[in-house]
């Protein structure tokens, strides 16, 4: 059974979730100048309301004025009292629609900031983040608060500034007809503030723990949705049994969130009648006045059109505070994001990486437990890529080979042992600069629905763009044997996500992955199974004039085809994390091991 909590911690939980301060900072570092103005507007937008409210007392008093006062003097006072209202009701308009457009402005710019540091935030975090369920949790959190939540933030605060001021203003007026009557207001509309900020709580805690089967249901809709799988799901017979998981789930996400909102709308509608009471209250205790005859026929008037001012201010205010807290929890899932810090070290003073043509790259007794993980995915692993060599890794699935991939790009650290380039340990480099070391096409590559040019470009995005080396990528990885056939020719848009693009094959995909490695001025070029989707004739193209392409780079691939690493100068046979054997083609396939067994149809007997 959970424990109560005392008034002190309830307090404490209101304050740690709202985290107004670090709000008002953000907002603040973004539109410093327009919070000034906004500011200055509603003071002055209230100030006018305050304005307009008092003229009208002073018109009321000089309509009810006794006769022995002469009819032409009354008459001008009215006038006087209505064009002064008037202007001020003008101005009062205008000053409103202005603070209006100027917080839509700040409210659009602080948008843009959150938005833009969420992506930069995604960016920065290393790939051990991509590969845990808890990070994604934490984004789908923050993404669904979104640019929106600062947003509506900056808005509340305004409402509720400028409902203060109205209250404030409002309220003396009250108090200066009877000093009971804005407390008594106070005393009614408290429960319902109370009521609507639990309710903000039980529906972000149930946010918070449902996060995983939201995922779960937007993953499932994005498969009935997207493109990605949707010839499997036809060609299975997918479709109705994916629909109905997504339904069920979605479905208990919705009755749950309803029975939340029942249970929340039940607690409003008793606190709603603690108001009604208060304002009836209130009607019946400046009725009882008037009758006594302690009440002026100006302020029993100003009461009239006060007071219902009055309640909707008090509801716009407790309206305004709860949505201000239910949206500030929400932004604590930003706050959480933002305060996520890459895992991978890096050095105060980074080394410049070396200038020399030719560098080695080697992973010298390397052993690698991913994080969460019991079991290490390497042991003891020495490999070394010479510059001007093509090396081969090959191995069963499972032994390590991806793993190997993601060390040599420093996606991730040695648990021991290190990775190092010119014989430095690439964790003095600054990651960024390593990273631009090595071009690499991953087994699960990118298939980007840009031009063709842009796919190719992405391989050094960094460096000055070049026609002349772009087209010479394409012809080296075979992919501009297609774009040229496209009207659009390296203009072209790949794949048909949007409107004018092209249907592209596995295989022109990889081609042009291979194409971004190609364009790379990189080092250390990285084939994981880069050739998966090529037929026979490409493949003998691209690895017949490979070691040339390369120049005085290292390679390294990684294959399970023998037409691959065969042309290697030297190759490492994996298994179970750890190099098994080691050696060139014509050693490995005539001595008994893994290797034998992967590419001979009768294995060496010993």
């Amino acid at each position: 059974m959970s424990k109560r909590l005392s008034i002190k911690d309830k307090v404490q939980q209101l304050r740690a979730n709202l985290k107004l301060l670090r709000t008002l900072r953000l907002i603040w570092t973004v539109t410093r100048g327009r919070v000034i103005f906004t500011v200055g507007m509603i003071v002055l937008e209230s100030a006018l309301f305050f304005g307009s409210l008092y003229i009208f007392k002073l018109l009321v008093n000089a309509v009810a004025q006794q006769p022995d006062v002469p009819a032409a003097a009354r008459q001008q006072e009215v006038i006087t009292y209505l064009i002064i209202a008037a202007v001020i009701g003008v101005v009062y308009m205008m000053v409103r629609a202005l603070t209006g457009h100027v917080a839509e402005v700040q409210a659009a710019k602080v948008s843009t900031f959150i938005d833009d540091k969420i992506h930069g935030c995604a960016v920065s975090l290393d790939l051990s983040f991509f590969e845990s369920p808890a990070y994604f949790d934490t984004m789908k959190r923050a993404m669904d608060a979104g640019p929106d939540r600062p947003n509506a933030i900056l808005t509340n605060l305004v409402d509720i500034a400028k409902n203060a001021m109205m209250l404030l203003m409002v309220g003396s007026l009250l108090i200066s007809i009877h000093w009971l009557l804005l407390p008594l207001m106070a005393v009614f509309i408290i429960p319902l503030l109370w009521v609507r900020i639990k309710s903000a709580d039980r529906m972000y805690e149930w946010r918070r723990n449902q996060t995983h089967l939201e995922r779960k249901s937007a993953y499932l809709s994005s498969l009935l949705t997207g493109d990605t799988v949707a010839k499997e799901i036809r060609a299975f017979g997918l479709g109705s049994y994916l629909r109905s998981w997504h339904k069920s789930i979605f479905t208990d996400l919705i009755t749950q969130r309803l029975r939340l909102n029942r249970l929340a709308t039940t607690n409003e509608m008793i606190a709603g009648g603690s108001v009604t009471l208060g304002i009836f209250a209130c009607i019946g205790f400046i009725s009882i006045s008037a009758m006594n005859g302690t009440t002026s026929l100006g302020d029993a008037a100003l009461f009239l059109i006060a007071f219902p001012q009055l309640n909707n201010i008090l509801y716009s205010l407790s309206g305004g505070i709860s949505v201000l807290y239910a949206n500030s929890i929400y932004v604590n899932n930003i706050f959480e994001l933002f305060d996520l810090k890459p895992s991978l070290a890096e050095p105060q003073t980074p080394v410049p990486v070396p200038t020399d043509e030719k560098l080695d790259l080697e992973l010298k007794d390397v052993s690698f437990t991913y994080p969460h993980a019991k079991d290490p995915a390497l042991t003891g692993v020495d490999l070394h890529l010479p510059a001007g060599k093509i090396v081969a890794v090959v191995g069963l699935n499972g032994a390590g080979k991806t793993t190997l991939i993601k060390l040599l790009c420093r996606l991730y650290d040695p648990t021991e042992g290190a990775v190092t380039l010119g014989g430095v340990d690439v964790r003095q480099f600054s990651s960024a600069e390593y990273r631009r070391q090595l071009s690499v096409v991953f087994q699960d590559f990118g298939r980007y629905n840009v031009s063709a040019a842009d796919n190719i470009r992405f391989g050094d995005i960094h460096r000055q763009h070049s026609d002349e080396d772009l087209v010479t990528a394409a012809e080296h990885s075979g992919a501009a044997a297609f774009i040229n056939k496209f009207p659009q020719g390296y203009n072209t848009t790949m794949g048909r996500v949007f409107e004018e693009g092209r249907e592209v094959s596995i295989g022109q995909w990889q081609k042009l992955a291979i194409a971004r490695a190609f364009y790379s001025t990189s080092r250390i070029v990285i084939l994981d199974e880069a050739t998966s989707a090529l037929d026979a004739v490409s493949e003998q193209r691209l690895f017949q004039s490979f070691r040339e392409r390369i120049g005085n780079r290292a390679a390294l691939i990684i294959s399970h085809r023998l037409s691959a690493v065969k042309h290697a100068d030297y190759i490492y046979v994996m298994g179970d994390g750890q190099v098994k054997q080691e050696g060139t083609h014509e050693e490995l396939v005539n001595t008994p091991g893994e290797y034998a067994k992967l590419f001979l149809k009768k294995p060496v007997l010993k």
